[in-house]
């Protein structure tokens, strides 16, 4: 019987190779073919159908069960399919080898009957999966649980709200920030956006609104979410901060939500609260609101959002739906003051509503006009301005980090509204007034200037980024401000009057478009430091005013555009430190500026009429620096349309002058000319003068005929550019000079070929170090 089984198994494996089921065998390869075109024809239809799945969950909506168990399945039959499939492929191979034993016959057997049901299955698959071509694959999601806000209705937001919407819906953007200055909008544009997950499906688990406040309370917003997620009274009862934050991350983490803050003022560390975006890759979005552009960088927003003030339309549509219609309508003049009193608030919309409440139920125009005349002259006592809108602004000016950055920002309330600050000029009047004291005032004045950028006090402004600009509102509410704890005094119109109290208190005064009887109201104000006199019929300023205001550290006489003369007595300003005569027809500097010991910004832009400029009064100003004439400290020097100036030689007494601008100045004809001195050689004076001189950059200048009556060592020149100056034949170049670091002469080949050179060995090392000349043509 031992025998007997082996030959029995033997007879068996033949038989079951032999008859019918020897097809499995014999038509291996073409059932391989099948199989492989069968997993093809699966593989297609499963891409299909999740295609589908993905671009219907994009609309908000989940894919059902019986979908994505059909394509677990497709997964998994592909993978055995691949299996069998090598395997088949092995048992051809060994076919073609021509082993035909009976172990092998048998395997071969095996196989292919693996082969055949595996179609049958995959053939099964397929027709499961082609029935989803006329079904559903997804569905819509139930609403997350968000109770709406009850909100009055709105004007100019719909717009922002669908862009900000746009961005909760993109992954890319998981923190996103809305900033903009106080009284704007900011929550109530969060408050649409709560409102819309209630209108429009969206892919979210949960929304959940905190307030924050200026305070932030970080057990407050942790009860809050706490609430939202349904946490137990017991499960939260007598844990600590930091086990709550961890109940709430393990409560988010399962979740796709939505974290709206409103009114963030410095930077939440949301791991304390348990809140990670990167432990939740679901899709979680953070929205919140803050009044500075810096807590947005402070909180990694990917997406930041400035909430502006409205057009003047929407501006207007806000205002009149807040009156009410019956008062809108109830006298022909009331549409027009109505205007006037929407421009006031410029387009704030906490100020047109403030306002429009307070004249909802006044029907006359003289009570209108009253109004307009309150808004005009104190709108903080305009009714509900002072306890409504001012106490919402401050806040911001209460939140800058010291009192420097309070003291810059209501420096600017000296100027009028709407009006456009050019930044350096800023710089300079903090500077002269002693606000910044570090080493280099112009990278701390625009810090600063940066700081209340970012705290929305200040805005870019209209002409380019050299310019800030102040919302005549936050103008307002820095004025009233200023006028308390700075002494401000800003006088705007002809007939403007000021308390004598007030004058007598003031410290800064400014005046716009005015006559001269202001002059009276200024020596009344015996503590003034700071005086502006702009846009005035002013053609010599007084004798008397100089000699009775020695607390005067800074003088703006520019853009007095009839003012030609100032007295000697200027000099007995001992104390000033700033002195802008820019934009004025003065056509000499008088002697006495010699006196001005303690000025250190001279300013004379625009000065079209200036003739010269005594080299005697320059050199007495030791303390003289800033950016436009600061000889002991000028680096920097820009000559631009001075018609009357002939040369330039004062700059001699700039020995640390780096860079020279000169352009359209019709009749200079020489820069630095003779120079006699005695005892002192004219090469050695230039020497001192000029051996820090980087860069030479003349254009337009018609009359030009010398920059250096001969030629002198430039041990530090690197370039030397001339346009359009048709005189000047010859530069201050030897061979010595021209060898050293000059490399590049710019002017147009013309110029070139007609100059004249110290010898011809200048001309050739000219030519060779200047990079072959740079001809511009």
């Amino acid at each position: 019987m031992d025998c007997v089984s082996p030959i029995l198994d033997i007879l068996t494996r033949l038989w079951d190779c032999t008859a019918t089921n020897s097809s499995y065998i014999r038509h291996l390869k073409k059932n391989l073919k099948s199989l492989s075109e069968a997993r093809r024809e699966l593989e297609d239809l499963s891409e299909d159908v999740n295609r589908r799945v993905e671009e219907e969950e994009q609309q908000q909506r989940k894919r059902k069960k019986v979908v994505q168990g059909w394509l677990d399945a497709v997964e998994s039959q592909i993978k055995e399919v691949d299996v069998i499939s090598r395997k088949g492929e092995e048992e051809v191979q060994k076919k073609c080898l021509g082993s035909c034993c009976i172990y092998n016959c048998y395997s071969g057997y095996k196989i292919g009957k693996k082969v055949i049901n595996k179609i049958r299955d995959v053939k099964e698959l397929i027709k499961k999966g082609e029935i989803f071509e006329n079904l559903q694959v997804t569905y819509k999601l139930p609403r997350p649980t968000v109770d709406g806000m009850v909100m009055e209705e709105t004007v100019g937001f719909d717009s922002m709200v669908d862009e900000v919407w746009g961005h909760i819906e993109d992954y890319r953007y998981r923190i996103i920030g809305l900033y903009g200055i106080g009284g704007v909008g900011k929550t109530t544009l969060l408050k649409k956006l709560f409102n819309k997950f209630i209108d429009i499906n969206h892919y979210f688990d949960l929304v959940i609104w905190v307030a924050v406040s200026k305070e932030a309370n970080l057990e407050k917003i942790q009860e809050a979410i706490r609430k939202k997620l349904n946490i137990s009274d017991q499960m939260w009862k007598n844990k600590g901060e930091e086990d709550k934050a961890t109940e709430i991350l393990i409560s988010l983490r399962s979740k796709r939500f939505v974290l709206l803050l409103d009114d963030v003022w410095e930077r939440l560390d949301l791991s304390k609260i348990g809140v990670s975006l990167y432990d939740n890759q679901k899709g979680s979005k953070i929205v919140f609101t803050t009044r500075s552009q810096e807590v947005c960088g402070q909180m990694g927003a990917h997406r930041r959002f400035k909430v502006e003030c409205l057009s003047p339309e929407a501006s207007m549509d806000l205002f009149r739906l807040t009156v009410g219609e019956d008062v809108f309508n109830s006298h022909p003049e009331i549409p027009r003051l109505a205007q006037i009193v929407v421009e006031e608030c410029q387009g704030l919309p906490l100020a047109l509503i403030t306002v429009a409440r307070a004249m909802s139920s006044r029907r006359g125009p003289r009570e209108w006009q009253h109004a307009i005349d309150e808004l005009q002259s104190n709108p903080f006592r305009f009714a509900g301005m002072g306890n409504l809108v001012l106490p919402i602004l401050r806040f911001s000016y209460d939140s800058l980090s010291d009192d420097v950055l309070k003291t810059c920002f209501l420096y600017c309330s000296l100027f009028p509204k709407e009006h456009n600050i050019r930044k350096d000029e800023l710089i300079e009047l903090w500077v002269a007034e002693g606000f910044l004291n570090r080493a280099d005032p112009r990278n701390e004045g625009e810090y600063i200037i940066g700081s209340l950028e970012l705290a929305c006090l200040l805005e870019k402004g209209e002409y380019s980024e050299d310019f800030v600009v102040m919302h005549d509102v936050i103008r307002e509410m820095a004025f009233w401000l200023a006028s308390k704890e700075c002494k401000i005094v800003v006088r705007e119109k002809p007939n403007q009057q000021n308390k004598s109290d007030d004058l007598k208190e003031a410290l800064r005064m400014s005046v716009w478009g005015s006559g001269v009887d202001f002059l009276h109201e200024a020596t009344s104000c015996p503590r003034l430091r700071t005086l502006l006199i702009r846009f005035s019929v002013l053609e010599k300023f007084p004798s008397r005013f100089a000699g009775s205001m020695h607390p005067l550290a800074v003088l703006d006489l520019s853009y007095n555009f009839d003012l030609v003369e100032l007295p000697e007595a200027i000099g007995k300003l001992i104390n000033l430190c700033h002195l802008n005569l820019s934009n004025t027809k003065i056509r000499e500097l008088p002697a006495g500026i010699k006196y001005l010991k303690n000025l250190k910004i001279l300013r004379l832009d625009g000065m079209l009429y200036l003739q010269t400029i005594p080299q005697a009064v320059i050199s007495s100003l030791s303390s003289l620096q800033g950016r436009t004439y600061c000889f002991r400290n000028l680096r920097h020097l820009s000559v631009k349309d001075c018609h009357f100036m002939t040369d330039l030689k004062w700059i001699r007494c700039a020995p640390n002058l780096q860079f020279l601008y000169v352009s359209d100045c019709h009749v200079l004809s020489e820069i630095i000319g003779t120079y006699e001195s005695p005892g002192t050689s004219e090469i050695e004076e230039s020497h001192h003068f000029l051996s820090n001189l980087m860069v030479i950059d003349l254009q337009h200048l018609p009359s030009l005929t010398s920059i250096c009556c001969r030629a002198v060592p430039l041990p530090s020149l690197k370039t030397i550019s001339v346009y359009d100056c048709p005189g000047l034949r010859k530069l201050p170049l030897n061979s010595g000079s021209a060898k050293n670091s000059l490399n590049a002469i710019r002017g147009s080949r013309e110029w070139w070929d007609q100059l004249e050179w110290e010898d011809e060995d200048t001309k050739n090392i000219a030519s060779e170090e200047c990079l072959k000349i740079a001809y511009e043509d």
